[in-house]
């Protein structure tokens, strides 16, 4: 996978958020957010995945981990907002794959993830499997 395709796709969509969404790790370049203690351990492993695969841009990015009864959810905050709905399949399918990869090398004894990007106050605005 193209990491400067990558890097620039995340640098569109991420940005920093404000507090208040749970506990939070701090990285270089990016945050992690998660709602249980018990995932601390898992959002430690996002995050120096994110920062060993270079995904961390030019901008303070905000990541938080949650999770349902199927599913861990992978959330990232949208740049724009309204420019979501209109991603091109291209963008799309790298973000897929990187989920896909995120999903195999962390989750792999666990819930499968999906990524989906919010709004500032991690709203989901589109999961890429919907």
């Amino acid at each position: 996978m193209n990491r400067f395709v990558i890097i620039t796709l995340l640098m569109l969509i991420i940005t920093s958020c404000s507090k208040g969404f749970g506990n939070k790790l701090e990285g270089e370049g990016f945050d992690v957010y998660f709602e249980f203690k018990e995932d601390e351990a898992l959002a430690n492993s996002l995050g120096k995945f994110w920062a060993n695969k270079e995904l961390v841009g030019t901008n303070k990015q905000s990541i938080r981990l949650t999770k349902d009864d199927e599913y861990h959810f992978i959330q990232l905050v949208a740049n724009n907002p309204s420019a979501v709905n209109k991603m091109p399949y291209a963008e799309l399918k790298l973000l897929f794959d990187l989920q896909k990869e995120i999903d195999t090398t962390l989750f792999k004894n666990t819930k499968s993830c999906q990524i989906v990007i919010c709004d500032a106050s991690f709203n989901p605005i589109l999961n890429i499997n919907q």
